[in-house]
């Protein structure tokens, strides 16, 4: 069992643990902020955790760092533009309590300084009091998208930074001081990322659906309603996709988009699964040197 989380399960030999839903909300009172670069990609790789969290008391914001100027099919201010509406809607669906963007420009987030992002990450910890922060991780192997890679380099960074009483100091100056992030999630993104933790979100999936679903400009949010279009235009229709496009858009999204959940979670037996590499930095309830003084301490 995990020591600080009463529902986790350890499976067998694996040194993997099972996070299932927890009762009432034994997080109320902490803040998680989850990173990503793109409009689809936390829906896709942690949609499910950060309703799980938010549910069990967790206050969740979004930060997303492009502008997605290269999706959607239309001229890039028009791009920007509907990325960041259907970001707004995503974020809603999923239940977060504000968003930010950070507008670095798609696909090329490497031409920007590692300390600026880091900078502006480090604020946001400190100013939204992150007690948890999910991401991409920095060095996974199999990792392509340049801008995943830019945003997990700067936010592990800026997690390990964010308790320094020494760096940024205009921001302390300013009132922000130092938080120490104690845990943090990275997304499994490609099968050969390495992973510790398997999230069970079959009590979820309809807010993750949901989530996907506003996902219009990318990741598929939209291709049900467009199935069911066509086939309409052959004179034909398929009843999983139901009499409107919202119904369309949702079923679609379940019947074909989410294979590899279903996948991570049938070793397990779930319905519904996200892969993490989770790493809890919490200090231990006694150190060494603690543990030192109260064996060998004698009176003076």
């Amino acid at each position: 069992m995990d020591a600080h989380n009463t529902h986790t399960v350890r499976a067998g030999g694996t040194g993997i643990v099972v996070e299932k839903a927890q009762p009432g909300q034994p997080h109320k009172g902490k803040v998680f902020v989850a990173v990503h670069a793109h409009l689809q990609d936390v829906p896709y790789y942690a949609g499910g955790l950060c309703a799980k969290l938010m549910l069990e008391g967790y206050t969740g914001y979004l930060v997303r760092t492009t502008n997605d100027e290269k999706y959607g099919g239309h001229t890039i201010a028009q791009n920007i533009l509907s990325n960041e509406q259907e970001h707004l809607k995503m974020a809603a669906a999923l239940g977060f309590k504000d968003t930010v963007d950070l507008y670095y420009r798609a696909h090329r987030m490497n031409e920007i300084s590692p300390t600026e992002i880091r900078g502006r990450l480090i604020l946001l910890i400190r100013m939204l009091k992150a007690d948890t922060v999910i991401s991409f991780h920095p060095s996974a192997p199999g990792e392509e998208d340049v801008d995943h890679r830019a945003t997990g380099r700067a936010v592990e960074d800026a997690c390990a930074m964010a308790s320094s009483e020494s760096d940024f100091q205009e921001q302390l100056e300013a009132g922000f001081g130092p938080q120490s992030v104690v845990e943090q999630y990275y997304f499994h993104t490609h099968q050969d990322q390495p992973f510790n933790r398997v999230v069970d979100i079959g009590p979820h999936v309809d807010k993750k659906i949901d989530a996907i679903v506003e996902c219009r400009s990318q990741g598929g949010g939209a291709l049900g309603g467009e199935l069911r279009a066509r086939l309409a235009k052959e004179g034909k229709r398929l009843p999983l996709l139901g009499g409107d496009d919202r119904t369309a858009d949702r079923e679609y999204v379940r019947q074909f988009l989410l294979d590899q959940h279903r996948d991570y979670g049938r070793p397990h037996r779930l319905q519904y699964a996200e892969r993490f590499l989770y790493m809890d930095l919490r200090p231990a309830a006694k150190t060494k040197v603690d543990e030192y003084v109260a064996k060998n301490a004698v009176g003076m």
